[in-house]
């Protein structure tokens, strides 16, 4: 079939599609992409190398740890911002975004469906594009967060008491744990029950979520959820520490001399911070939420909106925390567990070829859901035994009485670049070749036929070419792979006294950042199974 945009695909019904094809035992449709060529895949793997060495040996990224631009040094910018129609007008928005997308999920066809698409292929993966250039943007939008404050403030915009129960948030659950194992959860539904591409359980989830804010918020003084329980929230606080953006005091001896703390305690003006900060104590973004209340409660307006480098917050971790330590090689092993789970060598549909999946289906004689689950836990035990392996060697060769435990807190931050930049080269590769799914779908979203804005025939070309979006997945994978390495050797300097212990210390962990990047590169070259075009 041939339309004015170039040949129509019979199988997927995409435009000019160059993929292969794979029927699934349920005889859905599954497009299979090709990776990276193995060219471009050995220049990675040299790149790796090559930067390992140059960074451990001579390499030193050093920008000034105080250089700030405030940019909301311009009265009239901070008084917008000291508004309180500025989260407001946003969370709204996004609250009617929410709306939609869970009433299509639930009333719309449950094949041709807006929603699945607009949640896992566009903000899914999108939002880590969004925490990397503006840290917790999302958490100041956030239309979950958006409903409970409608609940429970039951007022727009205007100051008002909160509706709420105020017990007290169980002490040992005052960390990052719960969010982690709600991430574990999400993507175990996510890879291993299939939600990206149902509607129905897409919009069920979004509900879910919903539910979980509001009835936090109605029971615990603060905001717990955001604080504790919700991953997103988490995975966008921790990922934060990268970004350029943060909101923190003009100077520091204002907030010494404040003997009110407005920022942390509220007042008239604004509400107390939701997640506990004070700007007098602040050393880290990861549990500011951006929510700006600080800068409306600050009856001295000593608070600022800073653009600053990237990575700097990484580079000088003040107190490395042992929840924040888990979440980071959570984040790092399911990033990478959620790759080799696309790969046919985890699951092929293809008649006649081997995988893990099917392996285990035919000597175990168990269900798939269960095969994922068993294989999805001995995916991520290995690379974190290998992490703590790791510790324990740089622990013992440096000869200097730190324990591994200590390394393990302290060389986790250096996973994190690894991981994001990981993240990013995955998830472009969904908005890159995936994206372009939604454009015909916003004219026709709950899948009856309807053409609301043209677009329907609209059946898009990739939104990358291939060699476009093979080199910007291996440059940002090198990127990770430079501040990887930057951070973790930063780190080792200020755990140990001598350079000398610092090295030893440091070896074990060059060697499996060097083996995370060439598995990246390796999964980057493999085919992988998309989830559009799963009909």
């Amino acid at each position: 079939m041939i339309s004015a945009l170039g040949v129509i695909c019979p199988i997927c019904g995409m435009n000019n599609c160059t993929m292969d094809h794979a029927t699934t035992a349920g005889g859905k449709s599954v497009m299979i992409m090709g990776g990276i060529p193995l060219d471009v895949f050995v220049y990675g793997v040299v790149g790796v190398l090559l930067i390992s060495f140059v960074a451990s040996t001579w390499l030193r990224p050093h920008v000034a740890a105080g250089f700030r631009l405030n940019l909301i040094k311009s009265k009239r910018l901070y008084k917008i911002v000291r508004n309180r129609w500025f989260q407001a007008i946003p969370q709204l928005l996004m609250v009617g975004i929410l709306i939609a997308l869970i009433y299509i999920g639930l009333a719309g066809s449950r094949i041709a469906n807006l929603t699945p698409v607009a949640v896992w292929t566009i903000w899914w993966a999108a939002l880590i594009f969004a925490v990397l250039l503006l840290g917790t943007a999302w958490c100041f939008m956030c239309p979950w967060d958006g409903i409970a404050n409608l609940v429970t403030r039951q007022r727009l915009a205007s100051r008002s008491e909160p509706l709420t129960l105020g017990w007290e948030f169980p002490e040992w659950l005052k960390n990052v744990y719960p969010a982690i194992g709600l991430f574990i959860v999400l993507t175990w539904l996510e890879l291993g029950y299939g939600v990206t591409t149902n509607p129905r359980t897409t919009a069920y989830l979004g509900i879910g979520m919903v539910m979980l804010a509001v009835g936090s918020a109605l029971m615990f003084r603060g905001k717990e959820f955001c604080q504790h329980l919700c991953p997103v929230g988490r995975i966008c606080g921790i990922y934060s520490r990268f970004a350029p953006v943060e909101i923190s005091n003009k100077r520091q001896r204002v907030c010494d001399k404040c003997k009110t703390e407005d920022c942390l305690n509220g007042n008239e003006l604004g509400y107390a911070c939701p997640t506990g900060v004070s700007l007098r104590t602040m050393t880290s973004t990861s549990e500011c939420i951006g929510c700006t209340e600080c800068i409306k409660s600050c009856r001295k307006q000593n608070v600022a909106l800073n653009l600053r480098p990237f990575g700097s917050e990484l580079r000088h971790v003040k107190l490395p925390k042992l929840d924040e330590a888990w979440l980071a090689l959570a984040l790092l092993t399911l990033t990478f567990f959620h790759g080799i789970s696309m790969t046919p060598f985890w699951e092929d549909h293809r008649p006649g070829r081997d995988s893990i999946l099917k392996w285990m289906g035919l000597h175990l004689g168990t269900s798939r859901v269960v095969n994922f689950t068993i294989a999805m836990a001995f995916a991520c035990v290995i690379p974190i035994a290998a992490y703590w392996l790791c510790c324990r060697l740089g622990a013992r060769w440096a000869r200097s009485g730190v324990s591994a435990r200590k390394l393990f807190v302290t060389y986790a931050y250096s996973l994190l670049p690894v991981a994001l930049f990981y993240h990013l080269s995955h998830n472009l590769m969904h908005l890159g070749m995936e994206g372009g799914h939604i454009v015909p779908m916003l004219s026709d979203p709950m899948g009856n036929g309807s053409n609301y804005f043209g677009t329907k025939g609209m059946n898009m070309t990739h939104l990358l070419s291939g060699e476009m979006l093979w080199f910007l997945q291996v440059g940002l994978i090198l990127t990770g792979h430079i501040f990887g390495i930057v951070v973790a050797h930063r780190a080792a300097l200020r755990t140990y006294q001598t350079k000398s212990a610092a090295v030893r210390s440091l070896i074990p962990m060059l060697v499996l950042m060097i083996i995370i990047s060439i598995g990246g590169l390796w999964l980057m070259h493999m085919d992988m199974n998309m989830r559009v075009g799963r009909m």
